[in-house]
């Protein structure tokens, strides 16, 4: 017997995505904060902060180090430079499955997302485009050069590690972008011109 619950669940609308991947200080919150003004329907912003947040400090901001949480490896570069990449461990890697599944279950409810994403290594964005569940996807990558991401690092009042643009700038992501934006010298008003321009049948 088919349950009326399971019913509704099989007949609602699964919501959209756009998918902002970019490394640190690249511009996707602030991309964010424009496009959710702009769009003509509300969508959720869920970025990987949200949920990097969720750990207890010890776990994931590094004082125990190598672990099952997250943790942060330091390192400097021959010019001086500070590198730092984000590690995880077995809570770790159960966290980034929980985000998939998470986004997934806003999508089937019928939201629209705007995922924001920072690939800590390579597996992340192929994970996402094999689960990820949504009526439409878009996959937009920003890009910016090194010095840039560095002048933007230092003046960045929250979330600042220095050296994690650095640290992921090299981190691999493939092909496959319906859209690429070089964020150097563009205004989060005009990156956002770029994104609503080329997505707009699946923004709508």
């Amino acid at each position: 017997m088919i349950r009326p619950a399971a019913l509704w669940h099989a007949a609602r609308v699964v919501g959209r995505a756009i998918v902002l991947v970019g490394v640190s200080s690249v511009g996707k919150s602030t991309l964010v904060d424009e496009l959710q003004r702009r769009l003509p329907d509300p969508w959720l912003h869920v970025g990987i902060d949200h949920f990097f947040s969720m750990f207890p400090y010890e776990w994931r901001d590094h004082p125990r180090g190598p672990g099952p949480g997250f943790w942060v490896e330091r390192s400097t570069d021959d010019d001086g430079s500070p590198r730092a990449r984000i590690r995880y461990g077995d809570a770790g890697e159960r966290l980034l499955a929980g985000m998939r599944a998470s986004v997934n279950a806003l999508l089937a409810a019928g939201n629209d997302v705007l995922l924001d994403e920072m690939p800590v290594d390579a597996s992340v964005v192929p994970a996402w485009r094999r689960d990820l569940r949504a009526r439409s996807v878009r996959w937009v990558r920003l890009t910016a050069s090194l010095p840039v991401l560095e002048e933007r690092e230092r003046g960045r009042v929250r979330s600042q590690v220095l050296g994690n643009a650095r640290g992921h700038l090299d981190v691999e992501v493939g092909d496959g972008w319906d859209l690429v934006v070089d964020t150097d010298g563009l205004t989060p008003a005009e990156v956002a011109d770029r994104v609503l321009a080329a997505l707009a049948p699946s923004s709508g």
